[in-house]
Parts: structure tokens; sequence; C-alpha cells
């Protein structure tokens, strides 16, 4: 419970220093969006996820992006609303399930302006999954990503990439069992500027 707390007290505090930001004459910009598709798996249930991940990159508070533009990097909110097919083939108890997402406090942090460029991203989320064999203690998880990968921009304004993610799903506390469990991802995908 405290977990939760945690995240609705910095959710609060980064909307509040948003709506600050946009009083300064700073606002929300639209730079980029995009759509990746792909997989993961856990390594050690086996459980397979086969997931789609839209997502609109939005402009930081305006010092906070100049800063990282001075270092050749272009930094980005993203909110990635996502969908899953869930597949458990291993064990004794067979299911197939879903489960839909956002990761609503996430970054971006893409390196240059090079054709072929890298980029990092990480943040958190929530997640509702229909996943029950696993004893997850709610259907409601949080999640914690982090990843990185690389893009080309094929021509301007639009860019194909890969990248790998590793996601850590739990219940942050919320009920007496709480195993979580850690995905590898790998995602395609295609983004507009």
């Amino acid at each position: 419970m405290r977990t939760v707390r945690t995240i609705v007290a910095v959710v609060f505090v980064w909307l509040a220093s948003a709506g600050a930001a946009s009083a300064a004459g700073s606002h929300l910009e639209l730079r980029e969006w995009g759509v990746r598709a792909g997989g993961g798996i856990n390594s050690s249930s086996l459980i397979q996820y086969y997931a789609i991940h839209p997502y609109w990159g939005l402009s930081l508070w305006d010092p906070a992006s100049r800063w990282f533009e001075r270092y050749g990097i272009r930094a980005l909110w993203m909110i990635e609303p996502w969908a899953a097919y869930v597949n458990d083939d291993n064990g004794k108890h067979k299911t197939d399930s879903f489960e839909i997402g956002i990761n609503a406090l996430f970054v971006r942090l893409v390196f240059g302006e090079a054709a072929l460029r890298p980029f990092l991203e990480a943040g958190e989320g929530a997640v509702y999954t229909d996943l029950r064999k696993q004893n997850l203690g709610t259907r409601l998880q949080f999640t914690s990503t982090i990843g990185g990968g690389v893009e080309y921009e094929v021509r301007p304004g639009m860019a194909i990439g890969f990248q790998a993610r590793l996601r850590h799903m739990s219940n942050a506390g919320m009920a007496s069992g709480n195993p979580g469990i850690n995905t590898v991802f790998g995602l395609f995908g295609i983004t507009f500027r």
C-alpha cells in the first residue's frame, strides 16, 4: 500500500509541475508518434507475450528539453498504451489470457540526429491482466520497464527501429502474494516525427 501511495504522490507532483510549467509559458507538444509490435518471454515460467504498443512522444518542460538538446539528445515524455495476448503452455494449468496497460510515466532519450541513432527508454506503468495461474494477488499490476535500441531514418520524418526491453510486473504490495514476473521483450516499430 505504501508503494501505491508513493506512485500517487509522484504522479500528483508531476502533474502539478506540468501545470506550473504551462503557466510559465511552456506547453506539451506532440513531437513524435509511432507503433511497435513484438513479443516477450519470462525465462522461468516460459509465459509468452505478443503485444502491440502505440505511443505518443510529448515535449518535456522547456528548460529540461533545452538542457538535453545542448548535448545532442532528444528527450520525450511518452504515453504508451498496449494490449497483449498472453500464452502459458507450460505446467499443469495451461492458459491463454490477455493484458492491457499503459506506461504513463515513461521517458525516451534519442541520441543524435544521424540516420542511425540509438535510444533508451524507461518508466513506470500499470496493467490489468487476466493471467490467473501465477498467483499474482491482484489483476491490477504495476510495471517497471527499461530498454534500448536503434532506429534508422528511412526518409525524413519516418524511422524504423528495433529494441530490447526488460519489464518487471508485480502488484506493488497490494496483496499478500506478490511474486512478480520479469519478462524480456523484443519489439520492432515505426516512428513518425
